[in-house]
């Protein structure tokens, strides 16, 4: 870590992955060509740049030791100790075994100044049937607590003697992980090879799953004030198979609904942003491209301000968040800055609270996942300077951090529809009540959640946003 000098110490037996564990990566390696740098990736003592390797700590020289095996004795230690935790368990061991099980973990620190842990949230696992992909995900999430962590007590380190306690039988887990892996292996390797070259070799898209919108008017009844989701009451904007729509947001302007939604032609594999009108008796038009990058776009947040429209796109594929003007509304769009650079933001949804414009965006770093935290970011002008919350993330819940559409004040206070990614993307809608906003502190309350009919042929629900009483929704599925 930057700015600290920092001991290494390899202690107690070595420890060797399963055989069959081994091969599973492998595998994984060959089947989806992944190379570079993983979270997940074995290291050798040479890559350790100017770091201490010893083989037995001295024990009085730290302020601060983090275990990472969960096998050491850090009773003899008097500094501060952090223990990573998944689910309450310490260890690569149980989390290699949680997710081979197919469970996401909860992510939490063990701090020996604190009689509970520091509980962070639950994890997302994008890919749960890569046992690589899963180790990425949650490793990289881990790493930016424990740096976030050592941050909050560079200034002030709590010193203590408190015994912390190890996790269970390592010799009961190396029996149970090569049963665990084979089984894992046998029973993904088809599905892997599948999948593989369905990537490879796109057919029929007319019958995959896919994304699509719909919509309705609520006469009076929105779904924030209904709390029920039925999809035989919305009218679905067709395509012609070639493409999909997502991400509607709407907004009514000279008698017109006009809805942006994100449109993704297979042939490209790049979103872009179109449009199209819904007038009051129900008839919409043909979508048409009115914003087209050099790279993705989707999640076309569009808002009024200062009598302009103004429209964030997600532009996370540029690592910026990009703010456009209409020249002329709807159709021609403009870049007009960067707000905030040097950033992965998906799904960035702006909202004016206080005098005070507030940022929310699903944020990740290196190879966490982009399902599972909420970032926030505040300006005094939309066009001044943007700073990052001092807690950020402020979120870690794959069931209710990303943002999934516009916000709204009900019943007096801010509410925001966020996604429920806990089993797959998309895979469900939280309405979330913001309890406290401010620069130190965030805190939510999930007040309704909604899933599709696991009978059905829907798989789940991504985006909502309604404006003076249209209704807009995308789900996904075999439509």
């Amino acid at each position: 870590m930057s700015g600290h000098q920092v001991d290494l110490c390899i202690n107690g037996r070595a420890h060797v992955l399963p055989g069959k564990l081994r091969l599973l990566l492998q595998l994984e390696r060959l089947l989806y060509r992944t190379s570079g740098d993983n979270a997940s990736d074995f290291i050798t003592l040479e890559q350790f740049d100017n770091v201490a390797i010893l083989a037995q700590p001295a024990h009085s020289a730290y302020d601060l030791v983090i275990d990472l095996a969960g096998e050491t004795k850090l009773s003899s230690f008097r500094a501060r100790r952090f223990r990573p935790l998944y689910d309450g368990l310490v260890g690569a061991d149980d989390l290699i075994g949680m997710l081979l099980d197919g469970h996401a973990p909860s992510l939490s620190l063990e701090d020996s100044a604190l009689s509970q842990p520091r509980r962070f949230g639950l994890c997302a696992v994008e890919q749960p049937q890569l046992i690589a992909q899963g180790l990425n995900n949650v490793f990289s999430r881990m790493a930016s607590f424990l740096r976030k962590s050592v941050h909050e007590i560079t200034e002030n380190i709590a010193q203590t003697s408190s015994d912390a306690q190890p996790g269970g039988s390592r010799d009961r887990k190396r029996r149970i992980l090569p049963m665990k892996a084979g089984r894992f292996l046998l029973g993904n390797l088809g599905v892997k090879v599948a999948n593989r070259l369905n990537a490879l070799v796109r057919t029929e898209q007319g019958n995959a799953i896919r994304w699509g919108v719909g919509w309705r008017f609520t006469n009076g009844q929105p779904l924030r004030l209904t709390n029920h989701l039925c999809l035989e009451d919305y009218t679905r904007l067709l395509d012609d198979g070639q493409r999909f729509y997502a991400d509607p947001f709407v907004i009514f302007h000279q008698d017109l609904y006009h809805v942006f939604v994100e449109e993704f032609p297979f042939d490209t594999q790049k979103g872009i942003i179109s449009h199209f009108t819904i007038d009051k008796k129900g008839n919409a038009s043909v979508p048409k491209m009115v914003l087209s990058r050099p790279y993705h776009l989707s999640y076309p947040f569009i808002f009024e301000h200062d009598g302009q429209f103004w429209m964030i796109p997600e532009t996370s594929a540029n690592n910026a968040v990009e703010l456009y003007r209409a020249a002329r509304f709807p159709d021609k769009w403009v870049f007009e800055k960067t707000l905030i650079e040097e950033v992965r933001a998906d799904d960035v949804t702006l909202v004016r609270r206080r005098d005070r414009w507030w940022l929310f965006a699903a944020v990740s770093e290196w190879q966490s996942s982009q399902w599972d935290t909420l970032g926030l970011f505040y300006a005094d002008d939309l066009f001044g300077e943007w700073h990052a919350h001092q807690a950020n993330p402020v979120l870690l819940d794959a069931r209710a951090a990303r943002p999934a559409g516009a916000m709204y004040m009900h019943e007096g206070a801010l509410w925001r529809p966020a996604q429920d990614c806990s089993s797959i993307y998309g895979g469900g809608l939280s309405l979330c009540r913001v309890d406290h906003l401010d620069p130190e502190r965030f805190e939510q309350t999930v007040m309704h959640r909604f899933a599709p009919d696991a009978k059905g042929k829907l798989r789940g629900f991504h985006t909502l946003n309604e404006h003076q009483g249209l209704e807009v929704v995308d789900f996904f599925g075999r439509l």
